[in-house]
């Protein structure tokens, strides 16, 4: 019998072996042992790696936030300049036109133009000229092409204060020239912030 037996497989090999058998498909593979085994550093693993993908989105944040802040300050810094630099030439324009006055009430037009060849010597100033109130036209300028051509802006000629406006990059600022009694004519100077 004992051959028999030898011969005869064995009731838990056998069992153990049969397709759709729970005790074969239940055995955990040697990842999940090695996972099991090592949960505390597969866990610190998971934490670090949590906390570096916080760490760039975090510091991708903070960029995009400064760079904005970056462009808000210097639109405000350029603003701020762009005002004081109008504020400058509106200043320096009236200075300029009294200077004008008093070499025009003296019929001194070679003196005056000497002062607008030394004015557009000056950084950023591109144009000066000097327009008749009586005639509408321009009778003393740097460029010399604009020189007995008529003068169009009616609100410029117009005006007894000094005004200015922006075209782009390129700021005109009008100022009157009054004389004792009446408005001489208006003066003319563009000027391109750089």
């Amino acid at each position: 019998m004992t051959k028999l037996n030898e011969n005869l497989p064995n009731d838990d090999f056998s069992v153990a072996n049969k397709p759709g058998n729970s005790r074969t498909n239940n055995k955990p593979s040697k990842l999940k042992i090695f996972i099991l085994n090592h949960k505390l550093i597969f866990s610190l693993i998971f934490i670090v790696i949590v906390v570096f993908l916080w760490a760039i989105i975090k510091m991708n944040m903070m960029e995009k936030q400064f760079e904005k802040q970056s462009l808000e300050q210097k639109t405000a810094y350029e603003n701020k300049i762009d005002s004081l630099t109008a504020k400058h030439l509106v200043l320096t324009s009236k200075v300029f036109s009294w200077a004008i006055r008093s070499e025009l009430t003296r019929e001194n037009k070679e003196q005056v133009n000497q002062f607008f060849l030394s004015f557009i010597k000056e950084p950023g100033v591109t144009k000066v000229a000097f327009v008749d109130a009586k005639t509408s036209k321009v009778t003393l300028s740097t460029d010399k092409k604009d020189e007995g051509t008529p003068y169009t802006d009616q609100v410029a000629l117009l005006t007894d204060e000094t005004i200015q406006y922006r075209n782009d990059s390129v700021y005109s600022i009008i100022s009157p020239v009054m004389g004792l009694n009446n408005k001489i004519g208006v003066l003319v100077i563009e000027y391109i912030q750089n």
